[in-house]
């Protein structure tokens, strides 16, 4: 069990692509696994948007050649040829050794996710015989073709919704979650949560009666502003606190425990974690 997915039935105010981007830093800085985020978007879409990554051009002309990310690795894999030993030489490494990331297709053709039926699941089966852990963000609303097939291959689904109690009456009380995610390990998680609201996360839980995993992330506004200057990856680093943590933010407080119960629900090993910091 490795795979991670995120994904909101809300359309928006959610906060999940925004976990989507910090889970992953989090997971490689505190557990020390080696870990790949992708998602079902287009390129510079979703959390593409979290990072400055590098372009990639030929001899500066207007030619350009897709040598990297979901378009290079789709060209693999309907030749054959993708392989766990080549597919981190199509991502872009965000922490060395520890945390990469797979960018969107830059084809603009909106059905390229019904042309490549399967693709992601090919991705995914082959990407995690070389990672420890996949982190997919599956997107806000109804799935496409694309986020139905992360769903399907994810071990845990992080649900994001908000402390609205008329929507999460609709997605808990009357069937809004889709069928991608029957049978499936789930856990939800509060995007923008406030502690002072009577909607804390033991009323819900007594409310709805949610027996598994629930958590709740602040809203913080440094990393809305790193998140607007694409740089999430340095807040989160900023957000530790050093070693023995006298600094850390709440938000990455909250971040450490969300990734904390999704390790234990996965199985995975927590080497190196400590309440104090490696």
């Amino acid at each position: 069990m490795k795979t991670i997915a995120l994904w909101s039935p809300l359309p928006s105010g959610s906060g999940i692509t925004a976990l989507g981007a910090t889970l992953p830093l989090v997971l490689a800085l505190e557990f020390r696994l080696k870990t790949l985020l992708l998602h079902g978007g287009g390129s510079g879409e979703r959390v593409e948007q979290a990072f400055s990554l590098r372009s990639y051009s030929l001899d500066n002309t207007l030619v350009t050649f897709q040598d990297h990310g979901m378009s290079a690795v789709e060209r693999l894999a309907r030749s054959g040829r993708l392989l766990p030993e080549n597919f981190r030489d199509y991502t872009a490494s965000i922490l060395p050794d520890r945390m990469d990331f797979l960018e969107g297709s830059k084809v603009s053709d909106s059905e390229f996710s019904v042309k490549h039926e399967g693709l992601m699941t090919q991705i995914i089966e082959t990407a995690i015989r070389g990672y420890d852990v996949i982190v997919a963000d599956a997107g806000n609303g109804q799935p496409d073709v694309m986020d139905k097939e992360i769903l399907m291959t994810a071990d845990l689904i992080l649900i994001g919704v908000n402390q609205n109690l008329r929507s999460l009456e609709k997605i808990l009380e009357h069937g809004a979650i889709t069928d991608c995610l029957q049978g499936k390990e789930i856990g939800f998680v509060i995007g923008r949560y406030d502690r002072f609201s009577h909607c804390t996360i033991q009323n819900l839980k007594r409310r709805f009666g949610i027996k598994g995993m629930v958590e709740g992330i602040p809203y913080c506004s440094q990393l809305t502003d790193a998140w607007n200057m694409r740089s999430v990856q340095s807040c989160i680093q900023r957000g530790r606190g050093g070693g023995e943590r006298k600094r850390e933010t709440p938000l990455y407080y909250a971040l450490r425990h969300t990734a904390l119960a999704s390790v234990e629900r996965l199985g995975l090993p927590s080497t190196g974690y400590t309440e104090r910091g490696a």
